[in-house]
């Protein structure tokens, strides 16, 4: 199974844990729910036919289904999940897979939440009817079955839900993250570098965040971040920017001012992974002892995340090829990162980093420019 898939399995599995507890739901539930499956399966399809009926008569729901064999499918598959999962409290393994499934189909259908949810609750209804008829002359036992159908079926709206705005999330993510590497080559590709070569850094910098113990969400937003840090070079005239041999003196001044060109590009927005890029454009050339550019910051004046993106950019640029040079080895390229600690370089980043080397040079593999 993918990591990603993994990964938000094991999301799910905490959120349901905390749902679960929240709404006291344990094996005592299950057992109040399991005694009335037979009486609640006798009656899932009658059910299901008024709720599908109260959906295609609203002509917005009715775009959803393209002809009637799509109804019966999405009813089958509603009825299984009821049946199977909610109505017996069953919420093992099994059931995160069908609630990520269904959370994932609606949101790539374009079902609005309202009526997502509004379903929910017309379902909690028609179960509500179906069990007071029957069991209205056992008050203890009616209120501890709508209390479990009430409290099961929140659940499952909730993660199914959850899974909805996931997704919505996800792309969003993927569409920043697009952006910004559509913005950051047009910096790389004046300058003789190569998209790979922000891939490779933008992993590499999330592969350390996570090394020196940064949450998943500052890595994974450092990630989406650091390939814009070069993308002030598009303030940079061609003829010092391309040019081949040694800058002059006054070329090396402008050349320099890409990080605050960066800082002036990028917005000084409210979002964290934009105030992120932003730091990351203007510190990847400050420098630990104090000699770099363009503030001359030292040691942890320095943010983070622009002490990080220097050291992967750097080794990366090092061991990739270049018109203007060849490819140093990696023995070379770590070499020289070891050099240059406690001068250019964070001493405790530059440890973190060689002990990731392993994953360092997997993503150099997978994300090579050839």
């Amino acid at each position: 199974m993918p990591q990603q898939k993994i990964q938000n399995l094991q999301l799910m599995q905490t959120r349901l844990d905390k749902w679960l507890e929240f709404l006291s739901i344990d094996e005592s539930t299950a057992d109040c729910l399991i005694g009335v499956a037979p009486l609640l399966e006798k009656h899932i399809d009658s059910l299901l036919d008024t709720v599908y009926e109260k959906i295609l008569s609203n002509s917005a729901t009715q775009e959803m289904f393209a002809d009637l064999s799509s109804i019966e499918r999405a009813k089958q598959a509603q009825r299984h999940h009821w049946i199977y999962f909610v109505l017996r409290a069953n919420f093992g393994p099994e059931y995160l897979v069908a609630a990520r499934r269904i959370g994932e189909t609606h949101y790539r259908l374009g079902v609005d939440l309202r009526f997502y949810l509004g379903t929910y609750t017309l379902m909690t209804d028609l179960w509500n009817e179906i069990v007071l008829k029957h069991f209205r002359n056992d008050c203890l036992f009616l209120q501890k079955l709508l209390s479990a159908i009430s409290r099961v079926t929140t659940v499952d709206m909730g993660m199914t839900t959850a899974v909805y705005y996931d997704s919505q999330s996800d792309a969003l993510r993927e569409l920043a993250h697009e952006l910004n590497f559509a913005l950051a080559r047009a910096g790389e590709f004046r300058d003789n570098e190569t998209g790979r070569h922000l891939v490779r850094m933008s992993k590499m910098c999330r592969a350390l965040a996570k090394k020196i113990g940064m949450e998943d969400q500052w890595a994974e937003m450092l990630e989406i971040a650091s390939p814009l840090h070069d993308v002030g070079k598009i303030g940079i005239p061609d003829n010092v920017l391309l040019k081949p041999g040694a800058l002059l003196p006054d070329e090396i001044r402008l050349m320099r001012t890409h990080p605050s060109i960066g800082a002036t590009i990028i917005p000084d927005y409210p979002a964290e992974v934009i105030k992120i890029a932003r730091r990351v454009a203007l510190t990847h050339h400050e420098k630990w002892d104090g000699t770099g550019y363009p503030s001359g910051l030292k040691k942890k004046e320095i943010p983070l995340e622009g002490r990080i993106a220097a050291i992967c950019d750097v080794y990366d640029a090092l061991v990739s090829a270049r018109p203007y040079k060849e490819p140093w080895t990696s023995q070379k390229a770590t070499h020289y990162i070891q050099e240059r600690s406690g001068q250019d370089f964070d001493p405790d980043l530059v440890e973190a980093f060689l002990a990731i080397l392993p994953e360092v040079h997997a993503i150099q593999i997978k994300y090579s420019d050839h």
